[in-house]
């Protein structure tokens, strides 16, 4: 049952190839020569010795023993031989592999291969027909078939095996570029679109952005017609309905630049939401992938930032554990040179020792300890000979320090940038 449901959308459209008797507008053509039958043209050029009776039956032909030079048949596209096409390697951020090798920018994956993701890692790849497939960390497919015809005519199925992917499908003219993702519970048959398929645990998810596919789920009677701000959850138990997503989430006013490397806020209301997942890149194109984001609250955190331009693209999760669609935007961290840089954080007993190294131009500092940047609550305000602090064992959880000289002509030096550190 499982092997049917991956091909179902592929054998429906087969069948009316065969039965349809009406011309196509992307139709081969092929100029009969001197000495050719419709089953040497079979043997040659088609995907099965067969298929001369469909030639016959698709051009009415009255007596298909009889075709003449110069005589022109239209061809169905996908009746041609096929190739076997390869995925392209186009972007690579942290680790993945085929079959247990490493994967660098210009490899190909051929049909047959496994594909992963570790975590902190994200892969594009570029189907025969143009289309991008990301698979997003600690993800897994196989490539179950790559074909590719003259005229231009491509199969592509995947089975998403773990994970997460996100894929913008080219858009061409029926049956010219028939797409399917395979996945436990589900299977998707795409023409034209931006969608996501997760795996996670026993439950299938489909969330779609623009376009429209068909959601072939297990347990469901009828195929599910999926539209852009549509999604769906097939658990291989209960049939799967048509969801709304989310909308796209809109972000508070940022600034356009961030003057600190622990970029943090907090998302406004929005009704259903219970957290936020995305990605962070160094383009806007996404393909310089840097760091999955993922919040249960409405605080999002992004890790320590170099001074950069950033891009960012959001979506909020609801209850059911569907991604809405996604929100972007983009921002720059320009830190200023650091002073002072925090080295060690000690832990002994119910006390928590912070070490750090800079400039010393005068023998005491005034440091600050705060549960945020703003430093709008300090917790502790000292002031020292030394290069570090002792202080009572705070609760786990992150903690920001900041540090300043004072000189002994009574002047005080600036604060330096903040340093965060994590009490365990």
């Amino acid at each position: 049952m499982k092997a049917l449901l991956g091909m179902l959308v592929f054998c429906m459209v087969q069948l009316s190839w065969a039965e349809e008797p009406e011309a196509g507008a992307a139709d081969a053509s092929y100029t009969v020569q001197q000495g050719d039958t419709l089953g040497s043209l079979a043997r040659s050029k088609l995907d099965v010795p067969g298929r001369w009776r469909d030639v016959a039956r698709y051009n009415q032909l009255p007596d298909p023993d009889r075709i003449k030079p110069g005589q022109v048949l239209r061809i169905k596209p996908l009746w041609l031989k096929a190739e076997s096409g390869v995925l392209k390697v186009e972007a690579v951020t942290g680790q993945a592999s085929v079959q247990g090798r490493a994967l660098k920018v210009g490899d190909t994956v051929a049909v047959g291969a496994e594909v992963q993701t570790e975590m902190g890692s994200a892969l594009r790849l570029r189907t025969p027909d143009g289309s991008q497939v990301d698979l997003q960390e600690a993800s897994q497919i196989r490539v179950e078939k790559l074909e590719q015809r003259e005229g231009g005519v491509f199969v592509s199925v995947l089975r998403l095996l773990a994970g997460q992917l996100e894929a913008f499908k080219m858009k061409r003219a029926a049956g010219m570029a028939d797409m399917a993702i395979n996945a436990r519970n589900a299977t998707l048959g795409v023409r034209g679109t931006h969608f996501r398929m997760r795996q996670q645990g026993m439950n299938t998810y489909a969330e779609i952005e623009d376009g429209h596919v068909a959601f072939e789920a297990a347990k469901t009677p009828q195929v599910l017609a999926l539209a852009g701000g549509e999604g769906s959850v097939a658990d291989g138990v209960k049939p799967a309905q048509v969801i709304p997503l989310l909308p796209a989430p809109i972000y508070p006013a940022l600034p356009q630049v961030f003057d600190t490397p622990y970029v943090e806020w907090t998302m406004p209301e929005l009704a259903g939401a219970t957290g936020y997942v995305g990605e962070l890149a160094r383009d806007a194109s996404f393909a310089d992938h840097l760091v999955s984001v993922r919040s249960e609250g409405r605080l999002i955190r992004l890790r320590e930032l170099p001074n950069g331009h950033y891009w960012l693209k959001l979506r909020a999760v609801d209850a059911q554990g569907l991604q809405g669609k996604e929100g972007k935007t983009d921002f720059e961290v320009a830190v200023p040179p650091r002073k002072f840089v925090m080295t060690k954080v000690y832990i002994s007993g119910d006390k928590l020792q912070l070490i750090w190294v800079g400039r010393r131009q005068n023998p005491r500092y005034q440091v600050q300890v705060a549960v945020d940047q703003t430093f709008a609550h300090v917790m502790l305000d000292t002031q020292t000979a030394d290069n570090w602090i002792e202080m009572a064992r705070p609760q786990s959880g992150r903690y920001f320090m900041r540090v300043r000289q004072l000189f002994e002509d009574g002047r005080n030096g600036g604060w330096d940038v903040p340093m965060a550190f994590d009490a365990p």
